[in-house]
């Protein structure tokens, strides 16, 4: 009895058929959902790529003994790179420095870098007795690149050596970037400068150099421009994993450089260099 009068009430009995109207459009909805296959599925985010891409190159160079010498002389050296995964890989010139980018930007790159410097020794150099030994360095510093547009680079970096006589350098240089295919040409004109004590380590002569050697005479250089030329290269990409290149330059010795007695009178103002390197890269996550 008291279950049939509570359904005569007119406001529950407009309730109940107020709440079955919804709960069967809630029905009729999800069925229709879920026969309907063209409706979209949840589509997770996509995931950011993660880890890096390393580059390690075995290079070879034949190129004057020192800076300034007459002798040439065979040079292998390795070289390594790093780059985000997902990015694309840039250019580079083989004789760039070692750079990490920190830029976010296409056409402005900076980062620092490190150079690898040869020394002056005596051995293989017998017009060298007498002068004072100068070591192999590395060179630290950074770097600015600027691609105005995209066959157009200009380079520059500022580094200072890590030994007691090493003092500072720049390296200034400007390419034209030609990518046929799988080939990717380059070339244009390279400019030096040194610092005082780099330019006197280098190309100076103190009085007992000149004591120990009749060949030259006491020589004080100042720092500035020390070398200007030119230099080219030709890249083949293999794979993505693979690369191989070719490249060659010259280089004047000018300024203080040109005129010390150890280029005029031991050796040569005028440097050729020719070079070849293989590259492999692969990933890693960190």
């Amino acid at each position: 009895m008291l279950r049939s009068k509570v359904l005569r009430s007119p406001v529950l009995r407009s309730t109940a058929s107020c709440l079955f109207a919804l709960g069967c459009l809630i029905g009729i909805g999800s069925a229709a959902r879920a026969a309907d296959p063209g409706q979209a599925p949840d589509i997770p985010s996509p995931q950011v790529p993660q880890g890096w891409i390393v580059k390690l190159t075995a290079n070879g160079a034949v190129g004057p003994q020192y800076l300034g010498s007459k002798n040439y002389g065979f040079t292998p050296y390795p070289s390594i790179g790093f780059r985000r995964v997902g990015t694309p890989e840039t250019f580079s010139a083989p004789d760039d420095g070692i750079g990490f980018d920190l830029s976010p930007m296409d056409w402005l790159r900076f980062g620092p870098v490190v150079r690898y410097q040869g020394g002056r020794y005596l051995s293989g150099n017998p017009e060298l007795r007498g002068l004072h030994k100068v070591p192999w360095t590395l060179q630290g510093g950074g770097f600015v690149e600027l691609w105005p547009s995209q066959h157009i680079r200009a380079r520059a970096e500022l580094v200072h050596g890590f030994r007691a006589g090493d003092g500072f350098a720049a390296y200034l240089s400007a390419d034209w970037v030609e990518r046929l295919g799988k080939w990717t040409l380059s070339g244009g004109p390279r400019l030096s400068l040194e610092g005082t004590k780099d330019m006197r380590t280098r190309f100076g002569v103190t009085f007992a150099d000149a004591l120990n050697n009749a060949l030259v005479a006491p020589y004080r250089p100042n720092g500035g421009l020390s070398g200007a030329g030119l230099a080219a290269a030709a890249t083949y990409q293999w794979n993505d994993q693979w690369a191989a290149s070719i490249n060659g330059g010259y280089q004047r010795l000018i300024g203080d450089a040109g005129k010390s007695p150890i280029v005029t009178k031991l050796g040569s103002r005028d440097e050729f260099s020719l070079g070849a390197r293989l590259s492999y890269s692969f990933g890693v996550s960190w």
